[in-house]
């Protein structure tokens, strides 16, 4: 598996939203019988949890070439990632106290 070739390709994949948008506006828009509103809506909402989970899978790939979050198996930078997370964590507690 070729993680660039995975991200480009879910980045690719991000612009067919714009392609199932303009498939459902000319078929709206060109359609001998008109679509009923339950219509539209069930196909936006195909469309747009369509494009939750190209979101989800580009997001993924993206973390996993580039070893974050829980591909994160550097010890240094696992290390880093637990030092920023405890001084945010003391920020947030500084600031509740000072209130």
């Amino acid at each position: 598996m070729n993680d660039k070739i995975d991200l480009e390709s879910a980045i690719m994949l991000m612009w067919q939203t714009s392609d199932d948008i303009d498939l459902l506006y000319k078929h709206y828009s060109d359609a001998p019988k008109p679509m009923t509103e339950d219509e539209v809506a069930t196909a936006l909402l195909g469309i747009k949890a369509l494009n939750d989970l190209r979101c989800h899978a580009l997001s993924d790939t993206y973390a996993r070439k580039f070893e974050l979050d829980e591909y994160c198996t550097d010890p240094e930078k696992l290390a880093a990632r637990d030092d920023w997370f405890d001084n945010i964590l003391n920020e947030v507690k500084t600031k509740r106290k000072k209130k």
